[in-house]
């Protein structure tokens, strides 16, 4: 009898399926080309009302018609190669991003790169109910996939979202949310949202806008007393036009930007949807938040109001108002002393930045800052090191031990003679630098090895929770605080 060898036989490997490609939405060229002819049509006025107030002579309508209509058909051209030539791949192993008409670029994003995701809805892509998402992979460059369908957007969004965490999850498509004015889900908790009222009170009452009034009502003066006729009176009534624009451009931008701030909580983090004509939905890690930056104008200490501002890893491009490419700094604009503690608490939960014990600059510190010397002050506890300066505007900085990076002492030739000098805190975020000023300068050394030195213990014993929270696990309070050989004054960062 003969036996034969059955072995089984292999079952035959599937092929992976195809991966599909996507393109944005079609009406992305029109999006794009509406910016471009917008951009276009403002030159053109102001060159039509130069025409007209130096009596030039005015072209033919139709000429002027017929050079609108050539830039609107080039961008719209543009626009229209851009979009056939960008595609995009997401699926369960990868997102690659291709793009460019000359020069083709591919961008590769790996899921655990992804830190957050904001979704940008400007005016012109909310009228048709599209979004672009701007993905943050700790760096400078935020990648950008514009436009996508408003549903396609917080779909990919949230799928992002959950590979980024580890988690398997399918794209799922999801219903279009329609207009709406903030971007929250069932999932959002929601910590904080600032009136109308309140917004509007905090911008009028801002240290900006009494400035830009106290410049314009001094130019003013100055032209009437340097014209008193009727061409100086004509002057004074033109800048005032003008000053009554400046004045309104600025209430207008900082209500219409930030309205309806609304910051809540998710699983994921922070989330902040702001915006009137265009809407913002922002995300924040808390473990990328460097340092908190609060201010407080000369009109908000009476009724206690504050502005936060957050240094985060890798956001580093910003303009005057915390804001570029719909991605801001701001954590909350305007808020009382209840929604800023609230705000505080879901970053550093076991931190009390108000019981922070402030030691004041050095007596000598009045001879290079005779202003804001009282003001001058550093304190630490356990977890967070406070810094307060600022004369008119008060400003705190508050950087947790596990930020800090590395901490300079500079003095000048000034500071020398006076026996002060400064001390800088660096962290990782690029957006502002902490300062502690006038500090004594034959303690500051003590001072600098002092927060080295918990600074490197917190970062072994510091740890993040699952949200990433901090949470230490063994913290001593801080031993030595060094004093000013004459007595300093402290007191908590809290009182004002």
């Amino acid at each position: 009898m003969t036996s034969t060898d059955a072995s089984p036989t292999p079952a035959p490997v599937e092929p992976p399926p195809p991966k599909r490609t996507e393109r944005p939405h079609p009406m992305t060229p029109l999006i794009r080309a509406w910016v471009v002819l917008l951009a276009f049509l403002i030159g053109a006025a102001r060159e039509v009302f130069s025409w007209f107030s130096e009596d030039r002579a005015v072209p033919p309508l139709g000429f002027i018609l017929a050079g609108v209509g050539v830039v609107a058909l080039v961008a719209a051209g543009i626009g229209l190669v851009s979009w056939l030539t960008t595609r995009f791949v997401i699926d369960h192993d990868e997102l690659r991003i291709e793009s460019g008409i000359v020069l083709r670029k591919s961008q590769r994003i790996a899921f655990d790169k992804v830190t957050s995701i904001d979704v940008l809805q400007p005016l012109a892509a909310r009228i048709f109910a599209l979004a672009e998402l701007e993905i943050d992979i700790g760096s400078n460059e935020r990648v950008k996939l514009r436009y996508l369908s408003r549903a396609r957007a917080y779909s990919l969004r949230d799928y992002l979202l959950s590979r980024a965490r580890g988690h398997r999850a399918e794209v799922v498509a999801t219903a279009d949310p329609g207009l709406r004015l903030d971007d929250l889900s069932t999932e959002d908790q929601v910590l904080v949202r600032i009136p109308a009222a309140q917004l509007l009170s905090g911008a009028l009452t801002s240290n900006e806008f009494a400035w830009l009034v106290v410049s314009i009502t001094a130019t003013m003066i100055a032209a009437s007393i340097a014209a008193p006729n009727f061409g100086g009176l004509f002057m004074v009534l033109a800048l005032g036009l003008s000053a009554a624009s400046a004045l309104v451009g600025f209430v207008v931008r900082r209500f219409t930007g930030q309205f309806n701030f609304t910051l809540s909580a998710r699983s994921a983090g922070l989330r902040i949807s702001r915006g009137l004509a265009s809407l913002t939905s922002q995300s924040i890690t808390p473990r990328r938040i460097q340092s908190v930056r609060l201010s407080q104008s000369l009109l908000w200490r009476r009724p206690g109001w504050y502005r936060a501002e957050i240094d985060v890893l890798g956001l580093g491009i910003h303009n005057e108002d915390g804001v570029s490419a719909g991605v801001s700094s701001v954590l909350l604009p305007v808020a009382t002393p209840e929604q800023l503690r609230l705000v505080l608490a879901k970053i550093w939960p076991l931190a009390d930045w108000e019981q922070v014990v402030l030691h004041k600059a050095s007596w000598r510190a009045h001879i290079l800052h005779p202003f804001a010397a009282p003001f001058l002050a550093i304190g630490h506890d356990e977890l967070l090191v406070v810094c307060r300066h600022g004369w008119l505007e008060r400003r705190w900085d508050l950087i947790p031990h596990v930020r800090v990076q590395s901490i300079r002492i500079s003095h000048g030739p000034l500071s020398r003679l006076a026996r002060v000098a400064d001390l800088a805190i660096h962290t990782g975020g690029s957006r502002f630098t902490p300062q502690a000023r006038g500090l004594d300068a034959d303690h500051v050394r003590e001072r600098q090895d002092e927060l080295i030195t918990l600074a490197q213990a917190h970062r072994s014993d510091i740890t993040l929770d699952a949200h990433g929270h901090l949470g230490v696990e063994s913290a001593s309070p801080a031993t030595y605080n060094p004093v000013d050989a004459a007595g300093s004054a402290s007191e908590t960062a809290g009182s004002r």
